[in-house]
């Protein structure tokens, strides 16, 4: 399947002219950028297995506890938006390293909230400040990582993005198990920090960018991407799979499935070999096309999903169809993050904001999925989020059509 043929101006000028012909380091790079990725994304997911004892605390229902979740994700789609057309603007380097900065304090904060309103509005400053990580981070890698590495750090990147859903919960479970719940934020806090100091050392500085231009010239990147038809497909079901990735571990606790502690560490925990694997399918799966990389995924997840609404009240067997389902739809984020990479030219970083805010726009609604169907069951739950993936299997057929129309 051919490349598209529509991409946005390419940067080869652009780097020659600003002097981008310095790499990174990729060894002393990409560990840093997996552990910001981790503890970026992880912020979503820290609160679930904190939901009993904010519950108890705090006095408050199922329902806010869902919001704790949703209200970062929506700060943190909102965060991608703002703060990625401002690094292409203002530098890679430092947007990030002042976000960690930020997050830092931020996070401390909500650590400290003393209800449910104060938490959720915290979560959502936090979810915005957090937001300016990812984009700034995949620029860098679009700019300045070796070619021959990028697929492989791209995925790595990526997978990590992934990854901090079982992580962070597994992380959070354990960290509760013998502290107050609220170490989680003031640990998280810490290394928010101390990465931002890591990153300062192994990032090459900023090249000259386009800060001497009108403001509203950085945003108008986007709704330009907004344009290329094509890739608005692929946003759509790279949300989806957000949702049925957040849906299913919120709803997994919701329902009560899981009892005890060591059988939900094991539930989560049996996705981490997957997760691992990744990135080293990274060169077999780009044989195949985005869409196709985009497809397989959701078939996967899909049939993960099917089989789980029969299965799933056996732990073995869940814990396999959550670590088949993790696989899917981690071959789904990357296709889409490097899809809206190619076609946002010299704006890479805003381009990677539209797609993580499409992410993040889906990991809102997950939640709120998860609480509505966990009433009825988990049957009912994973038939829910099964269907959002045949969703996002027709969304990927249309976006070929789509494109094969402007070929």
């Amino acid at each position: 399947m051919a490349s598209p043929t529509f991409h946005a101006p390419a940067t080869t000028v652009r780097v020659a002219a600003t002097g981008l012909s310095a790499r990174a380091h990729t060894a002393r790079t990409l560990p840093v950028f997996v552990l910001s990725a981790l503890l970026a994304t992880g912020q979503m997911y820290t609160p679930i297995p904190l939901f009993s004892a904010m519950r108890a605390e705090w006095s408050a229902g199922s329902a806010a506890m869902t919001w704790i979740i949703s209200a970062f994700a929506f700060g943190y789609a909102g965060g991608f938006v703002l703060f990625g057309p401002l690094s292409d603007r203002f530098g890679h380097r430092r947007v990030l390293l002042t976000g960690m900065l930020v997050a830092a304090v931020v996070t401390l904060l909500t650590g400290l909230a003393f209800d449910v309103p104060v938490a959720i509005g915290l979560r959502i400053a936090q979810g915005l400040v957090v937001g300016s990580i990812p984009p700034a981070i995949m620029a860098y890698v679009a700019t300045r990582i070796e070619p021959a590495h990028r697929a492989v750090v791209t995925m790595s990147v990526a997978t990590s993005f992934l990854a901090a859903t079982v992580i962070a919960q597994i992380v959070s479970q354990t960290v509760a198990a013998a502290f107050p719940w609220r170490t989680v934020f003031l640990g998280s806090a810490v290394l928010f920090a101390a990465l931002a100091f890591a990153l300062r050392a192994v990032m090459l500085d900023d090249a000259p960018t386009g800060a001497d231009k009108p403001l509203r010239h950085s945003y108008a990147a986007i709704p330009a991407i907004l344009r290329i038809r094509p890739l608005l497909p692929m946003l759509a079901a790279g949300a989806l799979s957000m949702a049925v990735m957040v849906g299913v571990y919120t709803g997994i606790e919701l329902t009560g499935l899981v009892k005890g502690s060591s059988e939900l560490l094991t539930l989560r925990a049996g996705a981490l070999p997957v997760m691992v694997a990744l990135p080293l399918l990274a060169v077999p799966l780009s044989r195949l096309s985005l869409h196709g990389q985009i497809m397989l995924g959701v078939v996967i997840a899909a049939a993960a999903m099917v089989v789980a609404t029969f299965e799933g009240a056996h732990l073995a067997v869940l814990t396999v169809l959550l670590a088949v389902l993790v696989g899917g739809l981690g071959t789904i984020a990357p296709a889409v993050l490097q899809s809206a990479g190619r076609f946002g030219g010299e704006s890479r970083a805003a381009a990677t904001s539209v797609a993580m805010f499409s992410f993040y726009v889906g990991a809102t609604a997950g939640p709120i999925v998860a609480s509505a169907a966990a009433p009825h069951g988990f049957s009912v739950l994973a038939w829910t989020l099964a269907l959002l993936l045949v969703a996002a299997l027709v969304l990927t057929f249309v976006g070929i059509r789509l494109r094969r129309g402007v070929e």
